[in-house]
């Protein structure tokens, strides 16, 4: 192992210093007053920015920096960092004072064997290709005894990371669905969250390459930091709170993209419905029982032969009448997309026929035409690291836009790749050999350094492409494999999982994790993927789903159908009732989106983002916040009608009937059909009439005022699709609730921005512990209020015109 020793001398940089070590360079640079970045080069000559590096350009912050007889350092506002002159370590503090991702040594390096990572066994290669892919870099920081880990995205593991050993490295799961011992999956995000009581902070590790964290894994006290690529390079997030600290990150690798309204309703999907017919039967099967539902996805068997970019003409003969007639219901479709692109020689395919002209495809190190075996058989795969690519993946997406197509779902695209095709025993994951070299002839890449970028960079190439092609409207994609950043571009899901209680229950700390590392549009398949659901697992799915911030419904061939009428009446009504909430909370929802989009808040997070000084809660993970103002606590086991529920120290109350509830932990009632929810005292919660699509009109708005203490919230609107809201076209109307020694105020400022909604009726739900003796608005009496004991509150109804006003108890 090799150390980059003592400082041979030191000179200042563009907003930071540059540290020359007996062996190696460091750069540390304020790029924001609390965001710095380290990169260590052991051969001293950094590697140059690529054209996909997901990290956004930034202006750099005043620094200045210091030197005594025992460390060298740099200062901002927000952060500061202290070099140790005889090793290289770094120890970082902040306006506190109080240290932490402290380093317990320098960088040390060495070369590595490809045996020592667990996470590439499936590639080909025997052994890693020479150069910098055989230099693994490490670091070690010290992990406070009360600090836990969060993030590192997706995972099938615990929500705290602590004592792990986690792989960045994208893959499809060879065995069907998730599992506890699975450690990389199909999406790659290494960055990590620490938290202790009053501290936080984060670390995102600038590393497409394999990369991994030992949280405490091989040692105790250690936080190890390895990557391959023969440099150290990563972002220090000062945090100080879990909110600060995703803020800090989107800033980095871009903020969420705001989704359109139809977005967020809710998705069926099945691999895969057979024709144009069974997808209007469906379609009628929701209309005929007033189930909510916005979107149809088809999978792959739409496509002639599962050629993308073609439709199979015996099962949809005419797709711009299938998506037309869904459309004029209220449903959107959305068309799946795999990388693999069928390599016909025989056949007028022009994909293929272009991309081969073209130079769009990957070659393998030999120069020839790489190809493996997917769905439509032996494939050929686009270089996604190439600009003109992207682009020429990107316009092929025209003629489904013109078809009215929605969205696009992009999947395999790990890239999972087989030896033989799918229907030969036998067959083998065949991943791409690390020494195929990708990108820019003038700039190449091995496939070491951009795997895990090859999922991101396809979603982005087709956001991109829809934009260009429909510019009117917000883009819509949804993703399998992505990387950090991969919330600029697309909205992801879990990948495939299995119709079982451990995969219901999984999917808190999957969706929660990922909020945290910047990504909050994310759900699992509802019901799960593989395997026959049943009725008592796909109700109490279908109770948390509404909740997931992208809410679809999908299983894989040959399993039992999963509408929600399949499982019997009770069922039926239970699935209905979750759907009819989530619509009733899209206003909520929708709002929370255009916060996620400012500021990167996740949507579905764990509860140590809202109570982050309280250590019980690092670990709680069947219990999730919807929004600063929701908790959510799913029954994930079989056979139970009560479950145990910790609420925070405060007010709380249970959204269905009202009441207060005391805090701490409490046996509550959990039957079918109520999942256990509740407010925050001090919230607004803006709720929304019954719809069956998002199509239909907003035209009663209710807010469910929950008093307890003083608080502050904007209901966010616009037109839910379209880009004015970027110019001004939105409105926000500030609430406030206060207590008085005379009851309780709620003020509604006056509406702010260009956008008006359409006229609808206002609802005011004010819950009281008793019955108050009379309203106030803006001084004067309100005598059409009523008091509704059943929910223990007051209703008054009027008609929303955006004007101020004071509504006061008395």
């Amino acid at each position: 192992m090799q150390t980059c020793g003592a400082i041979h001398h030191w000179q200042r940089a563009a907003h930071g210093l540059e540290v020359v070590f007996e062996q190696g360079v460091m750069r540390l640079e304020a790029v924001a007053a609390d965001i710095f970045r380290l990169r260590f080069q052991p051969q001293g000559e950094f590697a140059a920015r690529r054209d996909w590096d997901v990290v956004q350009p930034q202006a750099g912050a005043e620094v200045q920096v210091f030197q005594t007889d025992a460390v060298l350092g740099l200062r901002s506002d927000a952060l500061r960092v202290e070099i140790d002159p005889d090793s290289g370590a770094l120890s970082f503090d902040g306006a506190d004072g109080q240290p932490f991702a402290q380093d317990m040594g320098g960088p040390h390096w060495r070369c590595v064997s490809i045996n020592e990572m667990p996470g590439l066994a499936t590639v080909p290669d025997r052994e890693l290709p020479p150069g910098p892919a055989r230099i693994g870099l490490f670091l070690d920081k010290h992990m406070h005894p009360r600090e836990g880990y969060f993030g590192v995205g997706q995972r099938s593991g615990r929500l705290d990371r602590r004592h792990q050993r986690l792989s960045n490295w994208t893959v499809d799961c060879a065995c069907p669905g998730h599992a506890q011992a699975h450690d990389n999956m199909y999406q790659a995000h290494p960055c990590v969250m620490a938290l202790r009581p009053g501290r936080a902070w984060g670390l995102f590790l600038h590393s497409t390459w394999y990369s991994d964290f030992d949280v405490g894994a091989s040692q105790a006290d250690s936080l190890r930091l390895f990557t391959l690529g023969g440099e150290l390079d990563y972002y220090l997030l000062a945090g100080p709170t879990p909110a600060a600290v995703v803020e800090q990150l989107t800033r980095l690798t871009g903020r969420p993209a705001l989704p359109p309204l139809w977005s967020l309703g809710y998705h069926q999907s099945r691999w895969s419905y057979a024709d144009a017919d069974n997808v209007q039967q469906i379609a009628a099967g929701f209309r005929r029982r007033n189930i909510p539902l916005d979107v149809i996805h088809l999978d792959i068997d739409y496509m002639h032969g599962y050629r993308v970019f073609t439709w199979d003409r015996d099962r949809f003969p005419h797709p711009e009448q299938t998506v037309a007639r869904l459309r004029q219901q209220g449903i959107r479709t959305v068309v799946i997309v795999d990388p693999g692109v069928k390599n016909d020689t025989r056949t007028d395919y022009a994909v293929a026929e272009q991309g081969r002209a073209q130079g769009h495809f990957v070659t393998r190190p030999d120069g020839g035409l790489f190809t493996g075996y997917v769905w439509p058989g032996e494939s050929l795969f686009p270089d996604f690291c190439r600009a003109a690519t992207r682009r020429w993946w990107g316009d092929w997406h025209a003629d489904l836009l013109a078809q009215g197509v929605a969205g696009i779902w992009c999947d395999m695209n790990e890239p999972a790749i087989v030896d033989r095709p799918f229907d030969t025993p036998g067959a083998r994951e065949q991943p791409m050999a690390l020494a195929t070299r990708q990108g820019e002839a003038q700039a190449p890449a091995l496939h070491a350094e951009v795997h895990n970028l090859y999922g991101h960079l396809m979603a982005r190439a087709t956001a991109a492409g829809l934009q260009r092609w429909r510019p009117q409207r917000r883009p819509w994609v949804l993703t399998r494999s992505a990387y950090t950043g991969i919330q600029s571009h697309a909205v992801t899901w879990m990948g495939d999982n299995r119709s079982c209680w451990e995969d219901l229950a999984m999917s808190l700390p999957q969706v929660s994790s990922m909020g945290l590392c910047g990504a909050p549009h994310t759900g699992v398949d509802i019901g799960g993927f593989f395997d026959d659901s049943w009725g008592e697992l796909y109700a109490r799915w279908m109770e948390i789903g509404s909740f997931y911030p992208f809410m679809r419904g999908h299983t894989a061939t040959g399993t039992r159908p999963q509408e929600p009428w399949r499982f019997g009446a009770e069922v039926e009504a239970v699935a209905r009732g979750a759907i009819e909430l989530r619509y009733r909370l899209l206003p909520y929802l929708y709002t929370l989106a255009h916060l996620a989009s400012r500021h990167g808040a996740p949507i579905l997070r764990p509860l140590c983002y809202d109570f982050p000084d309280h250590p019980r809660f690092y670990t709680l993970e069947d219990q999730v916040m919807f929004g600063p103002q929701l908790m959510v606590a799913p029954v994930t086991a079989a056979g139970q009608d009560h479950r145990w529920v910790e609420l925070p120290a405060g007010v709380w109350y249970d959204f269905w009937n009202g009441a207060r509830v005391d805090p701490g932990p409490l046996m509550h009632p959990a039957p079918m059909g109520r999942i256990p929810l509740f407010v925050r005292g001090g919230s607004v919660l803006t709720l929304g009439n019954l719809r069956q699509s998002t199509t239909e009109p907003l035209s009663q708005l209710t807010l469910q005022v929950y008093p307890g203490i003083d608080a502050h919230w904007t209901l966010i609107e616009d037109a839910g699709e379209g880009w004015a809201y970027s110019q001004g076209h939105i409105a926000e109307t500030p609430l406030a609730v206060s207590q008085t020694q005379g009851g309780t105020v709620v003020t509604l400022g006056q509406r702010r921005g260009a956008f008006q909604p359409a006229p609808r009726d206002m609802v005011l739900k004010l819950h009281l512990p008793v019955a108050p003796k009379g309203l106030m608005c803006d001084g004067r009496q309100v005598n059409d209020w009523r008091w509704e004991p059943a929910q223990r509150c007051l209703r008054w109804q009027w008609c929303d015109d955006g004007q101020a006003r004071r509504l006061e108890t008395v």
